[in-house]
């Protein structure tokens, strides 16, 4: 029995009136007062956006260019378009279904079913670390129908490469986003936010999940069945793997599990996705445990030859040309999760202002002013640490003293003060401000991880002379810095 309709049953969280309500599909697409989506979860935020995005793509077949968008701003989508296309499909998006369950495989066998925490990369399952809670396999909680739905698109997005064992499948590839870092542009209401990530697009060669006939368990036998890794919307949604959610009655508690289709990969580049230029290859920009994402900015200038998100680009132009029509400006989020093969080790979403000059040669000229002082200061601070800890210990073995050197909160603090100041930097861009700005920034994170550093350290004899000769190289570093 078909059970539990995306399009009209309330699964998708959204800001409004300063609380959190559930719509369904329809509702997000077609009410322009609603706001932005709001979840706990980066992963599940970057996979909702997708879903609607693909949707909105296909059923408008567009825009064609920035004019079409705007035209859109301005005069509101086309809805008896957006309409008539939902209605089309409208079979094609119940969670539980005998034939077509939406993003899942039908006929999948449920011998030996695996727990529905399997889904979500924070939560615990099989040999996972349990980073983010203690379930286990053999007693998953219940999971209601508007999170299974919302697990169902993370996994489908974000799952990772790796041992499967199942269906004639040793192992499988990862989701488009498994390895990368997704970017979107917020704005003040969902209908602005998609808007703002909605890049021109050619309908030819893409066809998105639901407008197939559904895929059946021999099509994934053996990774039978094979895609191109092209075509917006078929990536937006992609069927990683095979999943039967196993309804029992009022939740989930467990699935069908198996192989989803093999990506044949080609080229394209994911219109949510930043890549950088490596040995004439282009690979996607990844979060990292160590580092805040703003500091890999720098794969992505002109002088690097990476490539910046598409939806980025055009959130950008809409809003340069836009004018009035977007009151407030948007926020940049990053969101993704940190992997070490099939080993999650951080789920992240970081928040950055999104100035309409970010992307212009000038604003392109000061980030990279920018990115550049900061890891020259960095590098000098490397220097110091180095060398402060040669003159407290002595002449001992380089890796001992590069150990005590990476203890001092020198460098940390250093790039930790940056941290708080990259987003008032971007703020400045389109005011002229935002070198000068820098500048200071730089200097005071210097001083103040320098300050630290002398409280760390001690107060004996050596310590006090090493300091001493230290504050030396210090000012060298700050005199670059002021420069």
């Amino acid at each position: 029995m078909a059970k539990f309709n995306l399009l009209e049953e309330p699964w998708i969280p959204v800001l409004q009136e300063g609380g959190v309500e559930e719509v369904g599909l329809r509702e997000a697409l077609l009410r322009p007062d609603l706001g932005p989506i709001e979840t706990p979860s980066p992963l599940e935020e970057a996979a909702l956006y997708r879903l609607l995005l693909a949707v909105l793509h296909r059923a408008l077949e567009g825009p064609k260019d920035l004019d079409q968008a705007l035209d859109w701003l301005e005069e509101g989508l086309p809805e008896d378009r957006l309409e008539a296309y939902l209605d089309r499909y409208h079979d094609r998006f119940y969670l539980f279904h005998e034939e077509a369950p939406f993003l899942q495989v039908a006929d999948l066998p449920d011998k030996d079913p695996l727990p529905w925490t399997k889904l979500l990369p924070e939560r615990a399952s099989g040999n996972n670390p349990t980073l983010f809670d203690h379930s286990t396999d053999q007693d998953p909680p219940p999971l209601a129908y508007p999170e299974a739905a919302r697990a169902l698109l993370v996994h489908q997005a974000f799952t990772t490469g790796g041992l499967l064992r199942r269906l004639g499948v040793t192992s499988a590839k990862g989701g488009p986003l498994a390895g990368a870092a997704a970017f979107v542009a917020v704005g003040r209401t969902l209908r602005e936010t998609l808007l703002l990530n909605l890049a021109p697009y050619e309908p030819q060669g893409d066809q998105a999940l639901w407008e197939r006939p559904p895929l059946r368990t021999a099509d994934l036998e053996g990774y039978r069945t094979a895609w191109p890794l092209s075509g917006v919307a078929r990536v937006y949604v992609w069927p990683a793997r095979g999943v039967r959610l196993l309804d029992e009655g009022g939740g989930v508690r467990r699935m069908a599990y198996g192989p989803g289709v093999r990506p044949e990969e080609v080229a394209f580049r994911d219109p949510m996705v930043a890549y950088r230029q490596t040995q004439g290859r282009f690979l996607p920009l990844r979060l990292s445990v160590e580092r805040s994402f703003w500091r890999d900015l720098g794969a992505l200038l002109p002088g690097a030859g990476g490539s910046w998100p598409a939806v980025l680009e055009h959130a950008g132009a809409l809003e340069r040309e836009g004018g009035g029509l977007l009151p407030t400006r948007a926020r940049l989020r990053v969101l993704g999760q940190v992997a070490d093969q099939a080993k999650i080790l951080d789920v992240r979403r970081e928040v950055y202002p999104l100035p309409p000059a970010l992307l212009t040669p000038g604003g392109l000229s000061d980030l990279d002013f920018a990115l550049k002082r900061a890891e020259k200061a960095g590098e000098g601070l490397r220097g110091l640490a180095y060398r402060l800890a040669r003159d407290v210990l002595g002449d001992k073995d380089p890796e001992e003293l590069r150990r005590f050197a990476r203890s001092l909160p020198l460098e940390p603090l250093y790039w930790h003060g940056l941290d708080l100041a990259f987003p008032s930097f971007l703020d400045r861009l389109d005011g002229g401000e935002a070198r000068a700005f820098w500048k200071e920034a730089l200097a005071r994170a210097v001083r103040e991880a320098w300050e630290a550093t002398r409280l760390f350290v001690g107060t004996e004899g050596r310590h006090l002379k090493a300091l001493a000769q230290g504050e030396r190289a210090l000012g060298g570093i700050l005199k670059e810095v002021l420069a």
